[in-house]
């Protein structure tokens, strides 16, 4: 079979990925030979499949993609499959990592050999997806290193190299209790440095307390290996024997709390005596900070009192700090407190506060030396005595130039988005632009039927659930024991876009009650839904059968999280997103399942038009939609064969990409014979080649023929009948069975390199 490649004669904004003539080419695709049919697939401006993962997986599919380099070039994806030589624990799910190269896609193990340790607790990628950590305990077995083992290794792999033992580099190694393992939080994005909490006590600063935060240094810069991080400036513990120090904020919100070059870790304490919750910053391992304390210009600040030993006096008496966020530099962090730290502050109520962190005096300085120069009230009401009632914080933009967060104060006199205004006790959403210190009103969001906060609002659907965990939109601000953000992202360094979904009809022609996706831009104060129907089909996205949704946003934790590298869904000049829903956005969405689309700027205008990415008539959901940075690459995962070469009906991953493509070339497709073909009960043993799978030349399937009248209704009887939950469909016959029965074995697979999981 041949492949074939399509490119756009419509440039996108900011890319340069397309032939100079501009004109649309498409090569003929040739079937030889049987081929199960597929759906007619009308991908948007140029853009070809191109299948990532390998043809032939040992009989399995792929269980899930696990991140995106950010030049769309690399995805890792995890299988319960055995092939490209890999070495990982029979029967259990293993990591992969699939680059592109001229001819096509190359698949490699990225695995820790079962010969290393079988028992791998937990998994990261670096920021560039050229590394893989893990964290693994040594036995001859799972369930012996699980439940006997007593120590746990830190080891580090070249994505791209082979994966035998030898190439993993054992960088460190910690005692541990009997079947108290390690728990990875975070690290810097070269894997310098490595945040973890501990149920041994593991060093003799540690001894009698209940401490467990560590930083483990690979040894880039010369450092201490182990060291504790909750540490007052004397050495000894901060608060004393109860005092547990937690990295960032103990309602894991850990975005940015390891500053880039990771020499800066922010925390938090709790039940520390005379320092309940409070907010700190370790600096290169030798001197702590105390960040949410009172500050008067002038003063110095790194210390309190004349030894400059924290905690500060009254941190017992003063109202807890919750870490909200910081940028990647580590000299801005975001939190949140009812204590008045700065002269102005009156009003008792929840605040959002910005501290800039840096050198007394300015010019250069040690880490170690770095003080909290300024402290900002950013939630500032104009009316005096009047509360801001900060509810909580949406996103901070990887910079520190902005912040979005949630409010009942009116807190900005200007405008939003459609003429729209804040309203006392509403849920105003607000953006903070740190520079200027200027203040704009985005929206307001809902919070029950026909409100938003306590006030009466038409636009918020009665339909509408009350209460956290609700149908409503606080899941956005109220983040509560979780690492989730809600559906909400940022673009751009300085978080110039919010992308974020809401119940709301936030602006004209939004009349449906289901939930929508919108994108905000600061810059202009532009807020455009973006869940459309496709040249307006499904009543132009307002049919209320169905939500449309973003994946929900991380708040940092391990580097593929805190680079959003298995979920960003939208471009980094904002100009592109990806969404799913069950909604049929399409005509070419004909399976009442979750589809994927693409919302983009239309060439020329700052109109935004909507198409199909995914196949549309796949028998189970498309899932793990994400989209490179540059927005030229938007990946997924689905069962539906899009390209000749891909004839297993079983989970791959897929580049949708602007001039994609590759040239044409025969497959020959991998043996298998009776079962195997289906997917076997246990999975196969590795395969014993040196290499990696290389996968066929690419490129989608073009358009057949639409189908006769009879069987178009039945497509579309399919997809109505029986009615689907939200987003999600029933999947039926001999391949549904198949997915339900690797469903069951890989509830007990937790040892793929995927980084912790969202948990």
């Amino acid at each position: 079979m041949t492949g074939s490649a399509i490119s756009s004669a419509r440039p996108a904004r900011g890319l340069r990925f397309f032939t100079a003539s501009g004109v649309a080419v498409v090569a003929a695709v040739v079937l030889a030979g049987a081929l199960s049919a597929a759906p007619a697939v009308a991908l948007p401006e140029g853009r070809t499949y191109e299948l990532v993962s390998p043809a032939y997986k040992g009989g399995y599919g792929v269980a899930k993609m696990l991140a995106v380099a950010p030049d769309g070039e690399s995805v890792a994806f995890s299988s319960l499959g055995a092939f490209a030589g890999s070495l990982g624990e029979p029967s259990l799910e293993s990591g992969y990592v699939a680059r592109r190269g001229a001819s096509g896609w190359s698949t490699l193990p990225a695995q820790l050999p079962a010969a290393v340790a079988p028992d791998v607790l937990f998994g990261d990628y670096s920021a560039t997806l050229g590394s893989v950590l893990v964290g693994a305990t040594p036995g001859p077995n799972q369930g012996s290193g699980r439940i006997e083992g007593t120590e746990n290794e830190f080891l580090l792999h070249a994505a791209g190299s082979a994966d035998t033992p030898a190439d993993w580099e054992a960088f460190g190694s910690v005692g541990i209790s009997v079947n108290r393992p390690v728990s990875y939080l975070g690290a810097s994005a070269d894997f310098c440095h490595v945040l973890f909490e501990s149920g041994t006590v593991l060093l003799p600063e540690g001894e009698g307390t209940s401490s467990s935060l560590y930083e483990l240094d690979r040894g880039c810069g010369g450092e201490t290996p182990l060291r504790l991080v909750g540490l007052n400036n004397s050495g000894a513990v901060l608060g004393g024997a109860k005092c547990s120090p937690r990295l960032g904020d103990n309602s894991l919100n850990r975005f940015n709390a390891v500053a880039l070059g990771g020499r800066e870790v922010f925390f938090t304490v709790e039940g520390c005596a005379g320092v309940e919750h409070q907010l700190f910053v370790r600096l290169d391992g030798s001197r702590t900070v105390e960040v949410s304390r009172p500050f008067e210009a002038g003063k110095a600040f790194g210390g309190c009192g004349s030894e400059g030993e924290v905690p500060c006096a009254g941190a017992a008496q003063r109202a807890s700090a919750d870490f909200v966020g910081a940028n990647e530099a580590g000299s801005v962090v975001f939190f949140t407190t009812a204590q008045s730290l700065v002269a102005g502050d009156e009003d008792g109520g929840s605040d959002l506060y910005m501290a800039r962190i840096g050198c007394p005096g300015g010019g250069e300085c040690e880490v170690a030396q770095r003080e909290v120069t300024s402290l900002v009230q950013v939630s500032h009401d104009p009316v005096a005595g009047e509360a801001a009632e900060v509810q909580g914080v949406l996103r901070v933009a990887p910079d520190g130039s902005r912040v979005y967060f949630l409010a009942h104060g009116v807190l900005a006199g200007a405008s939003g988005a459609g003429g729209g205004a804040p309203v006392k006790g509403a849920d105003n959403l607000y953006v903070y632009d740190s520079p200027s210190g200027a203040m704009a009103f985005v929206a307001d969001l809902c919070s029950g039927p026909g409100l938003s906060g306590g006030v009466l609002d038409s636009r918020c659907p009665a339909t509408l659930l009350g209460g956290l965990g609700g149908g409503n939109d606080q899941h956005l601000w109220l983040n509560g024991s979780t690492r989730e953000a809600g559906e909400s992202q940022t673009a751009g360094a300085d978080g110039g876009f919010l992308l974020f979904s809401s119940y709301g009809q936030l602006v004209a022609g939004d009349t449906d009650t289901a939930k929508d996706v919108y994108r905000y831009d600061a810059q202009t104060g532009a807020l455009d839904r973006v869940s459309i129907g496709e040249a307006g089909h499904d009543a132009n996205g307002n049919n209320n059968a169905f939500d449309a949704r973003i994946a929900f946003g991380h708040l940092g934790g391990g580097v593929r999280e805190q680079y959003e590298m298995d979920d960003r869904e939208i471009s980094e000049d904002g100009s592109r997103v990806v969404f799913t829903s069950s909604e049929p956005l399409s005509a070419d969405a004909v399976n009442g399942l979750q589809n994927a689309y693409e919302w983009y700027e239309a060439p020329g205008s700052s109109v935004g038009v909507v198409s199909l990415v995914s196949g549309g008539s796949a028998e189970e959901p498309v899932k793990e939609v994400t989209i490179s940075p540059s927005g030229r690459d938007v990946f997924f995962t689905t069962s539906q064969n899009l390209v000749p070469q891909d004839s297993d009906g079983q989970n791959d991953v897929y580049d949708a990409r602007l001039g994609g493509g590759f040239p044409s070339s025969s497959t020959s497709r991998q043996p298998c014979s009776g079962d195997a073909c289906q997917g076997p009960l246990t999975n196969p043993a590795a395969l014993l080649v040196p290499g990696s799978v290389s996968q066929a030349a690419g490129g989608n399937l073009p358009p057949l023929a639409a189908p006769a009248a009879g069987v178009k209704r039945k497509l579309k009887a399919k997809a109505k009948k029986p009615k689907a939950k939200k987003g999600k469909g029933k999947v039926k016959g001999r391949r549904g069975k198949a997915g339900r029965a690797r469903g069951a074995r890989r509830g007990v697979t937790a040892r793929s390199v995927r980084g912790g999981g969202r948990g």
